[in-house]
């Protein structure tokens, strides 16, 4: 296709359990003036072979023989796209997206020109459970805007949902975005984000998007989660050494509050009781035996 008006970029390690889903999702899409990257990242699966079975001239595959990671991934997959697309959109292997996403979010782009990046609802679906996210969309409010929705996902972490995510090309030249592996695999997205907050309106769409398979079957690096959680301190650290006039002392220790919270719920109960002791100890921020009271009321009131 010579002249696209987005740009798919679909990174790809070890998919071959869920790629051929996914594309079928993606090529099923009521937009059709797209083209699909796949960056191979290093992989010998049958990855390949399973996007160009589909036979569709909006496919294209760029092979890595060595493993770059998943930021170094990105960048390479957009330095080949088409030089007249308008608009670059996120995808993973092993997510499966309505029909009209991508028509919705190119409505979204065309109605408001101030609107550098959109994206919407998540679908959750893992062993035990299935959601939507984030919850400010699905209230059907709207994100806030420049420092205030930085600070925003600052201390919530990423509430912008990257699988889905669509941005404008002009703006990611102009400000020479890349997607940083400053923290390995973990926080690409959560970096990007962050930054591109404070160069444009970022927009969310109401409906869902996509639904996320994470079963515990599947492989992801999310699911390494000691590993994730030391990335996502670091993160917090370092943006509060990078923008000192947004993020303040206070912030950075409200941010490493809820990220310690999102640690500590995931363990078992005795750990939950332990952990919030212990950073209480070292604190001595009341946060944490506060939480510590919640917990507890929550678990003496679902067993009665």
């Amino acid at each position: 296709m010579s002249s696209p008006l987005v740009t798919i970029l679909l990174p790809v390690y070890n998919g071959e359990k869920t790629i051929k889903t996914t594309i079928e999702s993606l090529l099923n899409q009521t937009f059709t003036n797209f083209e699909l990257l796949l960056g191979i990242d290093g992989t010998t699966d049958a990855s390949k072979n399973i996007a160009l079975a589909f036979n569709d001239s909006r496919i294209r595959v760029i092979e890595h023989p060595q493993n770059l990671g998943l930021a170094n991934n990105l960048n390479a997959i957009i330095r080949h796209a088409s030089s007249n697309s308008h608009y670059f959109a996120m995808a993973e292997q092993d997510d499966i997206y309505v029909p009209e996403r991508l028509e919705w979010q190119v409505e979204v782009m065309n109605k408001y020109a101030d609107v550098g990046l959109v994206s919407g609802i998540a679908e959750f679906k893992s062993d035990n459970k299935v959601l939507q996210f984030p919850g400010i969309l699905v209230n059907n409010r709207q994100f806030p805007q420049g420092e205030e929705l930085f600070k925003y996902l600052y201390v919530n972490q990423l509430k912008v949902v990257n699988t889905c995510m669509m941005w404008r090309k002009y703006i990611h030249a102009e400000h020479d975005l890349i997607f940083n592996n400053t923290y390995g695999n973990f926080n690409v997205d959560w970096d990007f984000v962050l930054r591109f907050s404070l160069l444009s309106k970022i927009h969310g769409i109401s409906k869902k998007l996509v639904t996320m398979n994470r079963l515990e079957q599947r492989d992801s690096v999310t699911q390494q989660k000691h590993e994730q959680y030391n990335a996502s301190r670091n993160l917090l650290k370092d943006f509060h050494a990078t923008f000192p006039n947004i993020v303040s002392k206070k912030l950075y220790q409200k941010a490493l509050n809820m990220h310690r919270k999102i640690e500590i719920g995931n363990n078992p109960k005795y750990k939950i009781v332990l952990k919030s002791i212990a950073y209480y100890l070292m604190t001595f921020d009341r946060f944490y035996i506060d939480y510590l009271f919640k917990k507890v009321k929550f678990y003496t009131k679902s067993r009665s």
